[in-house]
């Protein structure tokens, strides 16, 4: 009894899936890692899809005064994937991997009367940048389809992004400053702890169209 229970399950949600055939085509919307997500996809035969995928496009302007000091900070998020996806069995259950291009950049620029290790510099300034180490990353990816209506479904993903870590600098306009932040403990920690983050969590959600 208990096989033919399990047959019945997987049946069930094979059924749930869109079929898939070459010359299909998919247009999706939804949430990522990266903010909104578009995407285009292509069938080209019933087990291999290519999909591109355009993320983010969110971008962050603000200042902040602290005395004589401000802080002006510009974040932009967003990126470009490609991917190949695979379907392994007859269901909603893909394998995916690919490139992204990563469009994602913090900058905060500090000005006026800096403080840089409790001591107070005039008419300074210094640039604090973030960005990943690989604007070019390798990316893996499984996720799962659930169809519903006619050509309709819902996908969820998870997967890695191997950005290589986060290129984190600071350049100030004064070389004491300078020195003194190169050889602060704390800024090196930081820069040590954003080096080693070379992989970025991946999560996205969206409804899709096939036709």
């Amino acid at each position: 009894m208990k096989p033919i229970l399990i047959a019945v399950a997987i049946a069930g949600i094979a059924s749930t899936a869109q079929s898939r055939e070459a010359g299909d085509a998919t247009v999706a919307l939804g949430l990522s890692t990266f903010g909104a997500n578009v995407e285009l996809g292509y069938q080209t035969n019933p087990q291999w899809r290519v999909r591109g995928a355009l993320m983010g496009g969110y971008s962050l302007s603000e200042t902040d005064e602290d005395g004589l000091e401000t802080t002006e900070v510009e974040a932009q998020l967003g990126a470009v994937a490609l991917l190949a996806d695979y379907y392994p069995v007859a269901s909603g259950w893909r394998v995916s991997a690919g490139l992204l291009f990563s469009n994602n950049e913090i900058d905060a620029l500090v000005s006026g009367d800096v403080e840089v290790n409790d001591v107070v510099y005039p008419g300074e300034t210094f640039e604090v940048a973030a960005k990943f180490e690989n604007e070019i990353a390798p990316m893996i990816t499984t996720g799962y389809e659930l169809g519903f209506g006619d050509g309709w479904s819902f996908n969820s993903e998870v997967g890695i992004i191997m950005i290589g870590g986060i290129d984190l600098t600071a350049t100030a306009s004064n070389a004491t400053i300078q020195d003194e932040i190169d050889n602060d403990a704390d800024y090196q920690d930081a820069q040590d702890d954003a080096s080693d983050l070379s992989v970025l969590p991946y999560v996205g959600l969206n409804v899709s169209y096939q036709f």
